[in-house]
């Protein structure tokens, strides 16, 4: 719990609410005069593991997901958004995809929970979609919520391809060390490679665990605890090559920096599609 109250003590001096900014803008550099209030995180991510089951089809999932859009939709959670990622170029014995869900905030997370849980939603879902897939484990068991702190955020296609760093504080260095490295060396690479490529569609996000991570199973590649996830977001999947060839141009020293203030495993891969977005 430490650990979670400082990093929202030092993300929320960069994070700002979704409402005060357009989307696709970095807000790694906030104004100077801005007041250093109360910090919150802006928005709360949770992550749902998926397994397809045995009349498991697209055409089944898609037509199981419309069903569960209009149904969390007429229970009152409009503001609530949904993907869902499968791993690119690598595979889990865990779960076949994850499903991600988007709330403003914690509060709504609960109230959402609470009135889906008592709606008998899932129960008509498997009604008239049986054995399609199961999300979430045996009594919610696999369910990974987070508070999230979006540095850079992007307008989402509808596919998108999304990466993931586990990372841990290396000795002596702290979230200050992190919030130093965000207003510093990557926003700088992220300047100047916002101008070469102004029509980029790339995000990132800073998301600690609200969990914890000592006492849940995790997949494969992830350490048993870490400090916070590491998000970079590409609404183009086509344009994620980009960020890595400028990264080999001229980011060396950014990547020094990051690597000096955190250990962190291998990014991965994850291609997405949208399934319902925020009213």
């Amino acid at each position: 719990m430490l650990r979670i109250m400082f990093l929202f003590l030092v993300f929320g001096f960069f994070a700002c609410s979704p409402a005060e900014r357009p989307a696709d803008k970095s807000v790694a550099n906030p104004e100077p005069n801005a007041t250093e209030t109360t910090p919150e995180p802006n928005m709360y991510v949770e992550y749902l593991w998926c397994s397809n089951g045995e009349n498991f089809s697209k055409e089944a999932a898609d037509a199981r997901n419309a069903m569960w859009v209009d149904a969390v939709n007429n229970l009152g959670m409009k503001d609530m958004g949904a993907s869902e990622i499968t791993p690119l170029g690598w595979s889990s014995e865990n779960f076949d995809r994850v499903s991600v869900l988007f709330w403003e905030n914690k509060e709504a997370r609960d109230a959402g929970w609470d009135a889906y849980l008592n709606s008998g939603i899932e129960e008509r879902l498997n009604e008239a979609h049986p054995d399609v897939e199961t999300c979430g484990g045996e009594d919610w068991a696999n369910v990974y919520p987070t508070n999230s702190y979006q540095i850079r955020q992007v307008d989402l296609s509808d596919s998108f391809t999304v990466g993931y760093q586990f990372c841990n504080f290396n000795e002596g260095k702290s979230p200050e060390d992190l919030r130093t490295f965000i207003r510093g060396p990557w926003a700088d690479f992220l300047a100047r490679f916002e101008s070469e490529n102004p029509t980029m569609t790339f995000g990132t996000s800073v998301n600690v665990p609200d969990f914890d991570d000592e006492a849940v199973e995790v997949h494969e590649g992830v350490p048993d605890t870490f400090d916070y996830l590491w998000v970079n977001l590409w609404g183009d999947p086509s344009q994620r090559d980009l960020g890595w060839t400028a990264v080999a141009e001229y980011g060396q020293d950014m990547m020094q920096a990051a690597n000096d203030v955190s250990s962190c495993v291998e990014e991965q891969v994850w291609s997405g599609k949208r399934i319902k977005t925020r009213s």
